[in-house]
């Protein structure tokens, strides 16, 4: 599926504008899910990091998930810290990258925590600032390990596959 990275840019022509100033603050990524659910990870500077959920006739769904930003303990297994960008699978589990905790979390959608994946350092399978996320046609998830320099490919379940770059 083609990622909508145009719903986040000012441009023309566009179609529709969905979310409030409100509903959508300071958004990072989407994900279309089914039954024409946008999924809305949301980043604002100085507040709470959020999912939101819209459909694609900008009905507000709510917030779902468990996205904290600032002050959010690191014990605590289910919090994201600074999210960055969301896929969802035929399952429509919804795969969030977080830079600072530096792992992959999996969520189903309806925002509960299901798996997370990825421990910060420079090994084979460990991250640093993992960015950007994307699915292969099989459900491997390809992560942009951002300041690793390489991009590594790890099944759904975060088991290493390989990769390249360094």
């Amino acid at each position: 599926m083609a990622r909508p990275y145009g719903l986040l840019r000012a441009g023309f022509p566009y179609l529709k504008t969905l979310g409030g100033h409100i509903v959508t603050w300071s958004p990072y990524d989407v994900a279309i899910g089914q039954e024409g659910r946008v999924y809305v990870v949301c980043r604002p500077a100085a507040k709470w990091s959020y999912l939101r959920v819209l459909t694609i006739d900008d009905e507000d769904l709510g917030t779902i998930g468990a996205i904290r930003a600032i002050g959010s303990p690191d014990n605590d297994d289910d919090r994201i810290v600074w999210p960055v960008t969301i896929i969802a699978d035929r399952e429509e589990n919804l795969f969030i990258s977080d830079e600072a905790r530096h792992r992959i979390t999996k969520l189903n959608r309806e925002g509960d925590y299901l798996d997370t994946w990825g421990e910060h350092g420079d090994g084979p399978g460990q991250l640093d600032g993992p960015s950007g996320i994307a699915l292969d046609p099989d459900e491997n998830i390809y992560v942009s390990d951002t300041l690793n320099h390489r991009v590594q490919r790890f099944t759904g379940r975060g088991e290493l596959l390989g990769g390249w770059g360094r």
